[in-house]
């Protein structure tokens, strides 16, 4: 484990509020540079937790994949695309931005719930090293039911997430 001298206890809680934070600027930025930085800041606490699990090829990968080339790509499109058209978007109320936060908030105890009950039912047995690429599915699957259904309805929410906010009021 990767952790310059720190506990792995205080690098866990540094990195979740390095990407929290990221993540909730994002949400909250006016311009949209802003937001998308504040997005790659998440990225890269994202990777950080990566390094702290032994896996630097995947912590490489989520910053080459998310920060070099989705946050870029949001970057060059928003500077790419005409001024005139970039201000006709309007911020939604407050009120929305409330039950957003309202909602995560719900998902993140209900997820909580979800670990604090499936956690003793966990194997504690280290995953084999040698594991072939083509196996990995299936282990993941045994191994870990509870996690990979969490997975799943996080990024579900995402998707709803990011439809909601692409839709265009006609």
């Amino acid at each position: 484990m990767v952790t310059l001298g720190i506990s792995p206890d205080i690098s866990f809680v540094i990195l979740t509020a390095v990407t929290l934070i990221g993540a909730i600027m994002a949400l909250q930025a006016k311009e949209l540079i802003y937001g998308a930085v504040a997005l790659g800041l998440s990225f890269i606490g994202v990777a950080g937790f990566f390094v702290i699990l032994d896996a630097p090829y995947l912590a490489m990968l989520q910053i080459a994949v998310y920060v070099g080339a989705i946050v870029i790509l949001i970057l060059f499109t928003i500077m790419l695309v005409r001024r005139e058209q970039s201000e006709t978007v309007e911020r939604s109320e407050n009120a929305e931005g409330n039950l957003g936060l309202w909602l995560a908030g719900l998902l993140a105890l209900s997820i909580a719930g979800v670990a604090a009950l499936a956690g003793p039912n966990l194997s504690v047995e280290p995953a084999a090293g040698n594991l072939p690429v083509s196996d990995l599915g299936p282990a993941l699957a045994i191994q870990y039911p509870a996690p990979l259904i969490i997975l799943a309805l996080l990024i579900s929410a995402a998707l709803i997430g990011g439809l909601v906010l692409a839709k265009v009021e006609r």
